[in-house]
């Protein structure tokens, strides 16, 4: 049952994040906790799924690497998401009623900071602000894999062509699940190889989900789409913390 219901749980955060670009994360991590799993052992499994999610597609989109971006980003996220994977072991041996309700919150803010940054006007930021960007970023990451939000409200400043956006995000992820990983297997208690064999046996669920997602992201409007995930995570959300 634990197999099937990850199974469940990534192939449609899959599919979500294939349609509209993110909330893997935002979907699979309280799910994955209100279903059982230990916090650690749901964002390990959640980092391994966005791994594998993008891989591919940060291979295609290479030609659309903005690298100059993206070694800052990836160098800060690298010395902070250790700071969150910190926490993590802290707040994993509180009992599991008591963390559903962080990793609820953290939802609601990552779909306030979704809400808000369409509205952001371009503008180039100062260095120290990408910077605390990017550091919140490696934080979630490490702690509730949820280090999208900051990413998107951040490149709401940049003049990113569609491909550099996606590729941006892909290629920090990936940049960002060996160090995530090892860190959880080294340190983490409730993490064990066998999180990792159940993230790679999922994976032709999450590359069915993403494939569906996008066809669908294809045929709907982008505004309806985004309507339909932001609610579903606010649902997921409020059932984490009440």
């Amino acid at each position: 049952m634990p197999l099937i219901l990850a199974g469940l749980i990534l192939l449609f955060g899959s599919f979500v994040q294939g349609a509209i670009g993110f909330a893997l994360g935002m979907i699979a991590v309280p799910l994955l906790v209100d279903g059982g799993y230990s916090l650690s052992q749901a964002v390990a499994l959640t980092t391994l799924a966005i791994g594998i999610q993008v891989m591919a597609g940060a291979w295609q989109l290479r030609d659309h690497i903005p690298w100059s971006d993206v070694k800052l980003a990836a160098l800060v996220r690298y010395a902070t998401v250790p700071i969150g994977i910190t926490l993590l072991l802290l707040v994993e041996d509180v009992n599991g009623s008591d963390v559903k309700p962080l990793v609820g919150i953290g939802v609601l803010i990552g779909v306030a900071i979704r809400l808000v940054a369409p509205h952001q006007l371009k503008r180039d930021l100062p260095l120290t602000i990408s910077a605390a960007a990017f550091a919140i970023s490696g934080v979630l990451q490490g702690l509730v894999a949820m280090g999208g939000p900051p990413l998107v409200l951040w490149m709401t400043t940049r003049n990113f062509r569609a491909r550099q956006a996606r590729a941006f995000t892909m290629t920090l992820f990936l940049l960002n699940v060996p160090i995530q990983v090892l860190l959880l297997l080294f340190l983490s208690r409730t993490m064990s190889l066998e999180v990792v064999a159940t993230a790679l046996l999922l994976s032709p669920l999450i590359y069915l989900g993403t494939t569906i997602g996008v066809r669908a992201g294809n045929h709907i409007s982008k505004p309806l789409l985004n309507r339909l995930a932001l609610a579903v995570l606010v649902v997921i959300a409020f059932n984490a913390i009440f």
